[in-house]
């Protein structure tokens, strides 16, 4: 039998699956479109519009009071972190459907 608890992972893996992948697709037509250009680190408007970037959380005392932000991260960089993403969430489905096969 399928618990709420497992089906409510099933389906935050699949919506992340979902959304990476369309991040991909645009991202992969943004790189076609930029070419090999790489960002500044940051831009003289500094207007990151168009740029990627992640929030890292800043562990502190045993929790994360805050996080730290790193700018214009090349998009080929990106995508490899996108697609090294989309292949752990998939092993995850995997191997949660054969948990629930096997019980």
């Amino acid at each position: 039998m399928i618990t709420k608890e497992d089906a409510r992972k099933l389906y935050n893996y699949y919506a992340q699956i979902e959304d990476v992948e369309k991040i991909l697709i645009s991202l992969d037509d943004f790189i076609k479109m930029q070419g090999d250009k790489v960002p500044d680190v940051i831009p003289e408007t500094y207007r990151p519009h168009g740029s990627i970037e992640i929030n890292i959380p800043y562990f502190e005392k045993g929790d994360f009071p805050k996080s730290v932000r790193v700018f214009n991260i090349s998009y080929p960089a990106a995508r490899r972190v996108l697609k090294n993403h989309l292949r752990e969430l998939k092993k995850k489905v995997k191997e949660l459907n054969d948990k629930l096969l096997k019980s």
